[in-house]
C-alpha cells in the first residue's frame, strides 16, 4: 500500500488514546467528565465537537472560565478541524475548507463552533449543544446551570447535548454537585495514573516532585474531591499544634537552643511581624511574635536587627519595600545569617506547603488565640484554570496574613538549619564591631502581639 492511501485511509481517531476515544465515542445525551490534568481532555473534548459538527451539521458552544481559557480551547478546535478537513478532501478528492475566526469555526456544512468567556448572559444567547469548560472554576456557576439547563432540556430546541468537563476544585461547587449527584449523566473519570497506564508519555515521579504539594497533587492528578483544598490551614489542624507553653512574648530569657526568626515585612496598611521560634527537642516553640505598625522604617531595622543578632538563623522578606531593610539588617549582622526571600508564587507555594507538613507532623506549637487562628486560616490555595496553584489571602483591618507568613519564614529560617547543627560564623571581631556600631534601641512602637 503505497503512503498515500495509508495517510487517506487513515482514521483522526487513530491519534487519540483509549480514555480520550471513550470520551469522543460515547454519544450520551448528558455526559460528566471528571479528569487529571495535562492529560488531553481539551483535545479529546475537541474531537467530539468537531466530528459530531461536520457529521450531523450542529452547532456547538464551549463555554470556557474566561477568555484565555476559550482562545486556548479553540485553538485545539481549529487544529482538529483541519485534520478532519484534510481527510475529507483526500477522500473525495474535493476542497472541504472551513471559515475560522480566532473564536470560532464554521465548516462548509453551515455547522459553527463557538468559545467564550462562561457568563449567563451568553449562555442564554444561544441555542446548541453545548460544553462546560472546566466548569468548577467557572464565575457564578450556579447561575451559568440555571441559565444553560432549560436550554438543553426544552424539547422544542431538540436533542441538544450537554458535557461537563473539569478537574475538581474542593466541593463547594456545582462540578461536585453534578459529579455526585446527577442521574442522567454518563460519567467518566480519569486520573493521570489512568492516562499513563493507558499510553500518555508522562512522568508522574518528576510531575509530582515539582508540585511539591499533597492537597493539590491529590486533587489536579488524582481526580481527588478535598474538602480543605482551598484552606491551607483548617481550623481543625490549626488547634492541634496550640500550646499554652508557646507565648507572644516579649521573649528576653537566654537559652541554650537556637533561635529562629521570621519577618515578613509590612507594605503601606500591612504589618511588619517578627515571628521567633525555639527549637526544643525536635519542636519549634513560638517565644515571641512581635508586631511593628505605624512605625518608620528605620526604626524597624532597629527593632529587628535586635532580634536577628540573637538569631541562629533568620529568613526576611525582600520583596518589594523589603529589599533595601533586608540589605541593611544584612549588612549589620552578616548574611551568612539571613536568607532575603523574594516572595515568588513557586517561593510562597514552598513556604506555606512546609508549614502545613510542620503543623500535620506536629513539629510547631503556637499559643491559642482566636485572631491568629484567623489569621492562618485566611490562606486560601487556589488553582487557575491553566493549572497553575496561587495563595492568597484577604486584606483585613487585622492584616494580610502578615503572622502567618512571618511563621512560615520562621519555619523556613529553621529548616535551613537542621537540629543539632551550626552555621558558618563571622569572626568574633566582626561581630563585636557590628554590635558596637548598631546598638538596639528600644521605642514604645515595638509591643508583642496578644490579640
Amino acid at each position: 500500500m503505497a503512503a498515500k492511501d495509508k495517510v487517506s485511509t487513515a482514521s483522526p481517531f487513530d491519534l487519540l488514546l483509549p480514555y480520550q476515544r471513550s470520551w469522543v465515542l460515547d454519544t450520551s445525551r448528558f455526559k460528566i467528565w471528571l479528569k487529571s490534568r495535562q492529560i488531553g481532555g481539551s483535545l479529546a473534548a475537541a474531537f467530539e465537537v468537531v466530528a459530531d459538527a461536520i457529521a450531523s451539521g450542529s452547532d456547538w458552544i464551549i463555554l470556557s472560565a474566561g477568555e484565555r481559557q476559550a482562545l486556548e480551547f479553540m485553538e485545539k478546535v481549529h487544529r482538529v478541524g483541519q485534520i478532519f478537513c484534510d481527510g475529507i478532501e483526500q477522500k473525495t478528492g474535493k476542497p472541504y475548507r472551513p471559515e475560522t475566526k480566532a473564536s470560532q469555526i464554521r465548516f462548509p456544512n453551515g455547522a459553527r463552533i463557538l468559545a467564550l468567556p462562561a457568563n449567563a448572559s451568553t449562555a442564554r444567547g444561544y441555542s446548541a449543544n453545548l460544553v462546560l469548560d472546566e466548569f468548577a472554576f467557572h464565575e457564578n456557576p450556579e447561575e451559568i446551570w440555571r441559565a444553560v439547563y432549560p436550554i438543553i432540556t426544552n424539547p422544542l430546541r431538540g436533542e441538544l447535548k450537554l458535557r461537563v468537563i473539569s478537574t475538581p476544585s474542593g466541593m463547594n461547587n456545582k462540578f461536585y454537585e453534578l459529579w455526585n449527584g446527577a442521574p442522567d449523566f454518563k460519567r467518566h473519570k480519569t486520573s493521570v495514573y489512568d492516562a499513563v497506564d493507558q499510553g500518555l508519555a508522562l512522568d508522574i515521579d518528576e510531575l509530582k516532585s515539582n508540585l511539591s504539594d499533597p492537597d493539590g497533587w491529590a486533587q489536579e492528578f488524582e481526580c481527588q474531591f478535598m474538602e480543605h483544598a482551598a484552606q491551607v490551614f483548617p481550623m481543625d489542624l490549626i488547634r492541634t499544634v496550640e500550646d499554652s507553653g508557646a507565648s507572644f512574648g516579649p521573649w528576653e530569657t537566654k537559652t541554650p537552643h537556637p533561635l529562629f526568626v521570621g519577618i515578613d515585612i509590612g507594605r503601606r496598611k500591612d504589618l511588619t511581624v517578627c515571628w521567633t521560634l525555639e527549637r526544643v527537642g525536635g519542636v519549634l516553640w513560638t517565644r515571641e511574635i512581635l508586631v511593628l505598625e505605624n512605625m518608620p522604617y528605620p526604626e524597624q531595622e532597629e527593632i529587628l536587627a535586635e532580634r536577628l543578632q540573637r538569631a541562629r538563623y533568620a529568613a526576611i522578606d525582600s520583596t518589594g519595600l523589603g529589599g533595601p531593610i533586608s540589605e541593611h539588617l544584612a549588612k549589620r549582622i552578616g548574611d551568612y545569617k539571613l536568607d532575603a526571600v523574594n516572595f515568588t508564587n513557586d517561593r510562597k507555594r514552598e513556604l506555606f506547603s512546609r508549614a502545613k507538613k510542620a503543623f500535620q507532623s506536629q513539629k510547631v506549637r503556637i499559643p491559642a488565640n482566636g485572631k491568629l487562628r484567623d489569621d492562618l486560616a485566611s490562606i486560601q490555595r487556589i488553582v487557575t484554570p491553566q493549572g497553575l496553584v496561587k495563595f492568597i489571602a484577604a486584606r483585613t483591618r487585622d492584616g494580610h496574613a502578615d503572622r502567618a507568613t512571618a511563621l512560615a519564614l520562621a519555619m523556613h529560617a529553621a529548616e535551613k538549619i537542621p537540629d543539632g547543627m551550626g552555621i558558618s560564623e563571622q569572626s568574633p571581631a566582626r561581630v563585636g564591631e557590628n554590635r558596637r556600631r548598631h546598638r538596639p534601641m528600644r521605642t514604645r512602637f515595638a509591643t508583642a502581639w496578644r490579640g
